[in-house]
């Protein structure tokens, strides 16, 4: 009972606000319970995110409404090469993910489809000489030169590439997927590779991305910080929430 009168006056206080703080939400319980204690602020937003009354954003940051989690569908490929990776090496940490999961977020449509997989670095040069034993038409930490004469004119091709240290990553039916954020933020530091989605595409992937997903913004910039990239992101930022 008191949990959905929670969620009806919350709704209600916050209806015209984009985000808010947990000392927003400590204020806003405060003024019908003055002496209400810090822990018990923390344990009633607990309640309401796992509801899905409020959805985390960043650190400390909140939402309205339930998380909406980008999970790219897996290619029937993706699937065989995953299954064949974890066999071969069921010790490594590894990612692997088809491009064409981005086409929801394009303005205008693009026919480069690539398959990523990424892995610790230790292991790459291993597991690039048994994927091109698989498939042909893979190539390893490719330049835009390569991309261009060969990667983006193959059909279906792979990439292997090293997996940064500490990226975000999710599971998701036995398989490890990239997050949003480490996608988003790949989208700007291999340029190289994805040279053909900069500029105004990239903003527009961005915005896209932005409107349609749940963002953590500290998980986005922690990791653009791992890849020396912290102030290109928050520049784009920046440009989409019109604060140039």
């Amino acid at each position: 009972m008191r949990l959905k009168k929670d969620k009806d006056t919350l709704s209600q206080y916050f209806q015209d606000r984009e985000s808010f703080t947990t000392n927003d939400v400590s204020d806003f319980f405060a003024k019908t319970l003055p002496d209400i204690k810090r822990t018990t602020v923390n344990w009633r937003i607990y309640e309401l995110v796992r509801q899905g009354s409020l959805k985390r954003i960043g650190r400390g940051m909140y939402a309205l409404g339930q998380a909406d989690c980008f999970l790219p569908v897996p290619t029937k490929k993706q699937q065989t090469i995953s299954a064949r990776l974890k066999k071969q090496f069921p010790l490594i940490t590894f990612s692997c993910w088809h491009t064409s999961a981005l086409k929801e977020f394009f303005q205008h449509m693009t026919g480069y489809d690539f398959l990523l997989v990424e892995v610790e670095r230790e292991a790459a040069d291993a597991v690039f000489h048994f994927v091109k034993e698989i498939h042909q038409n893979t190539f390893k930490e490719p330049s835009r030169e390569i991309m261009e004469n060969f990667v983006l004119v193959s059909r279906d091709a792979v990439i292997v590439k090293s997996l940064v240290s500490e990226a975000p990553l999710q599971e998701a039916d036995a398989s490890t997927l990239p997050t949003i954020e480490k996608i988003l933020v790949d989208l700007v530091a291999d340029s190289e590779i994805f040279f053909f989605l900069q500029g105004h595409e990239l903003l527009n992937i961005f915005e896209s991305a932005l409107g349609k997903y749940t963002v953590n913004t500290d998980r986005l910039l922690r990791y653009a910080k791992r890849r020396n990239k912290k102030e290109g992101l928050q520049k784009i930022l920046n440009q989409i929430n019109g604060n140039n």
